[in-house]
């Protein structure tokens, strides 16, 4: 049977699992709580992962506007898939339009552009924010969703009055999950190493970057 991605739905039913014998609340506030508990889950798991993922970006006037969801970059390549080298701002004016190189400026608060002399469209890949889950049928976006209700269940049982070790231990589950997950993108990216004989490579600077998930 093939595998089904997990919803919120499925994700509410797992941590009533943990919480509550299985039996989901009735009530839309408690409901409504746990929600938000994923989504904070949903948001760890993601940062701690590192999740990457791409958009075509079309520079105009040697700058454009990131998406709302970025936080950071991790590589531009260009049409020829051609990888672009990041400067600092402060040398941005030395660049020419013969530079393959970019910039970024902004901030969180303000809002990201990517700056690049030649106008153009590049793929970017980068880092974000996933989007909230709000509707049942939305589908968590983390491999191992049991990290995502670890984590919320150990919050769960954080803002009540007896807590006890299940606190630390749901914290540490939701911690070994993702590193298995690393763990297992790493040895992936192992099975597609090779070597090159002396004088055999003659392409562009194009290469394999670490490990990355990318969705």
């Amino acid at each position: 049977m093939a595998y089904t991605k997990k919803t919120l739905a499925d994700l509410k039913q797992s941590l009533a699992d943990r919480h509550d014998s299985g039996v989901l609340p009735t009530s839309s506030s408690i409901l409504s709580f746990w929600t938000r508990l994923l989504n904070r889950g949903l948001a760890y798991c993601s940062d701690r992962l590192r999740l990457i993922k791409s958009a075509s970006l079309t520079i105009s006037g040697g700058t454009v506007a990131f998406p709302d969801d970025f936080i950071t970059i991790e590589r531009v390549v260009d049409s020829d898939d051609n990888i672009l080298f990041q400067i600092p701002q402060e040398q941005s004016n030395s660049a020419n339009n013969s530079d393959k190189v970019f910039w970024i400026k902004g901030d969180f608060s303000s809002g990201f552009t990517l700056n690049i002399p030649v106008d153009a469209t590049y793929i970017v890949y980068y880092s974000f924010r996933p989007a909230e889950l709000i509707n049942d049928s939305d589908i968590c976006i983390i491999p191992d969703p049991e990290a995502v209700v670890s984590f919320a269940y150990a919050l769960l049982r954080q803002s009540e009055t007896d807590p006890l070790g299940d606190v630390s231990s749901s914290y540490s589950e939701s911690e070994t999950r993702l590193n298995k997950l690393k763990d297992d993108a790493r040895e992936n990216e192992q099975q597609l190493g090779f070597s090159l004989q002396p004088g055999s490579y003659s392409g562009s600077n194009n290469i394999d970057w670490p490990w990355n998930i990318i969705v």
